[in-house]
């Protein structure tokens, strides 16, 4: 009875910190312009889609993009049609998706471990810097992470007595929502669930029945998939699956792509770093709850497999892949923070043992690195960038993580996990102040796009055409809101400008001064000239706004 009264209570808990977790998502998502350049390929695809009423199949500056399915640019474009192109609209639904993550983190908490691990989870994993930078981008993967997670819970129900005839649709469901959001990389609850399954082998489990029902919800998953996917692949003559599926699947499990391969650092796989720097600031604790959890002081019956063919199934299987990106293990972030929050709360009711309190001290070595080289760069932005305003919210922000991270190490030596739990929590909180108000601003000053599109609208009409050499960035795109030609080489350039009609080219300053130097002036306005950073390539730049007049003027 006391078990059913406290699983009453912890609901309305549970629920506002749902609503918590999107609200502070929301504000983050308010607090910037997109940044290049996945967000904006998926924000002006989006946009393309409500301008042609083309739902079938996205594109981008009007050319066909197969890069992911279309799950992400209906939901999409649902808030943009309300709020309009704003970065809050086309990040919505990734901070929606981050807080239906975290209810079922909670539901398989409360299957595994308890309500007190469950509340636990939830926030360290909203709380994570990898999932904090994946919920506030306009991407596939807020979507995807909910879809997998849900699919967890269903196995995870019926991983005792067996699945129930119900798991078998709402599985289906959710695999398939998961493969229009990301494709065959919402597969991987799959393998996790087979692997469980194989390590508890000797056990009373039937597995039979799961093998059978596991089937058949991947079946119900691939026919909602191509019940979307052979029209769009069709309406496109072939060309959606053969680049969605064999460039953007096949190739990248090939070789890297677009010089994403995989790096070794200090002869450790490429995904351990990552593991370390994406779940901060919880690496503190990581460790010790992976101690805990292998020696089963953490979990109930069948916990530590589940947890272990979690992670390690998937980190082994993307180490495989030759294109790596951090967010690849995304999908493992629930299963560390179930192992955080349950020692967590072994370690409130004195469940843990010496050696998992000795690993829980050690995860210092962990986190203190990952700590100082932040705050280092919130020291050395300011000086090394051309940010206006930049040391008082970097040096405040760098002053703040520098306060938590010997505060909540200090707790951590003194074999307090709790308390360092709620100093770190705490502590992200404050963090987001400085880097909210002060820090997101100032970096809007490095961006290029929005101001050079700004500048464009105001002073030429939307049906007057522009044109790019030396500067693509999709952001343009996106803010400018209409198609934009690439020129392919400088020689293009000057035919280009002797054109009779009215026209914008957008050119960075050197390439445009080499230009005239080899050609002679070519008779261009300029009209704007923005400095700025490509943080993709780690450059500053100066990127024009030239007029062409035309003879009609």
């Amino acid at each position: 009875m006391d078990g059913q009264n406290e699983a009453r209570r912890c609901w309305p808990v549970v629920a506002a910190l749902c609503l918590a977790v999107a609200g502070v998502y929301w504000f983050i998502d308010s607090r910037s312009t997109l940044w290049d350049r996945d967000e904006p390929r998926f924000a002006r695809a989006t946009a393309e889609m409500i301008e042609s009423g083309n739902y079938l199949y996205p594109t981008f500056n009007g050319r066909l993009r197969p890069d992911k399915p279309i799950l992400i640019y209906w939901l999409m474009s649902v808030p943009m049609r309300v709020l309009g192109p704003t970065s809050l609209a086309c990040r919505f639904f990734s901070s929606v998706g981050i807080a239906l993550a975290c209810l079922f983190t909670f539901l398989l908490a409360r299957r595994f471990l308890d309500t007190r691990a469950g509340l636990w989870s939830m926030v360290i994993l909203a709380s994570t810097l990898l999932i904090l930078v994946e919920g506030t981008a306009a991407t596939s993967d807020g979507i995807l992470l909910p879809c997998m997670v849900a699919v967890m819970v269903l196995f995870a129900g019926g991983l005792g007595l067996g699945l129930r005839w119900y798991h078998l649709p709402l599985m289906g469901l959710a695999l398939g929502l998961g493969l229009l959001a990301k494709g065959p990389v919402a597969l991987l609850p799959l393998l996790v669930m087979v692997v469980t399954l194989w390590l508890i082998r000797k056990s009373e489990i039937p597995l039979g029945s799961h093998f059978g029902r596991l089937g058949g919800a991947a079946a119900l998953g691939a026919l909602l998939f191509v019940a979307w996917a052979i029209p769009a692949n069709n309406a496109t003559g072939g060309e959606f699956l053969r680049l969605g599926i064999g460039h953007h699947v096949l190739a990248r499990a090939a070789r890297p792509l677009e010089s994403h391969g995989g790096r070794f650092l200090l002869n450790l796989p490429y995904y351990l770093p990552v593991m370390i720097v994406g779940f901060f600031p919880w690496t503190l604790h990581l460790p010790g709850s992976i101690c805990a959890v292998w020696h089963r002081r953490v979990g109930g019956p069948h916990f530590r497999e589940l947890f272990l063919a979690w992670v390690v199934s998937v980190v082994v299987l993307m180490t495989l892949v030759a294109t790596k990106l951090p967010h690849y293990i995304l999908f493992t972030w629930p299963a560390l923070a179930l192992a955080v929050g349950g020692t967590l709360a072994a370690a409130s009711r004195g469940k843990l043992a010496d050696i998992d309190r000795n690993w829980l001290r050690g995860g210092i070595y962990f986190f203190g690195p990952v700590a100082g080289g932040a705050i280092i760069a919130f020291l050395v932005a300011p000086l090394g960038l051309p940010l206006r305003g930049a040391i008082v919210p970097f040096w405040t922000a760098a002053a703040v993580l520098l306060a938590v991270s010997i505060l909540a190490m200090h707790q951590q030596l003194q074999n307090r996990p709790q308390a360092s739990a709620i100093t770190l929590l705490a502590g992200m909180g404050v963090l987001l102040l400085p880097t909210m108000l002060g820090v997101m601003p100032v970096l809007e000053g490095v961006k290029v796009s929005p101001a050079l599109a700004q500048a464009i609208k105001q002073q030429t009409a939307p049906e007057v055409p522009v044109a790019t050499f030396g500067y693509g960035e999709p952001t343009l795109n996106f803010y400018l809101g209409r198609r934009i030609e690439p020129l392919a080489d400088p020689e293009a350039v000057v035919p280009w400008a002797r054109q009779p009609q009215p026209g914008v080219l957008i050119i960075s300053k050197d390439v445009w001064a080499e230009v005239e130097r080899r050609h002679g002036s070519l008779g261009l306005t300029e009209i704007a000239l923005e400095r700025g950073l490509n943080y993709a390539k780690g450059k500053t730049l100066e990127v024009a706004a030239l007029l062409r007049r035309g003879t009609s003027e």
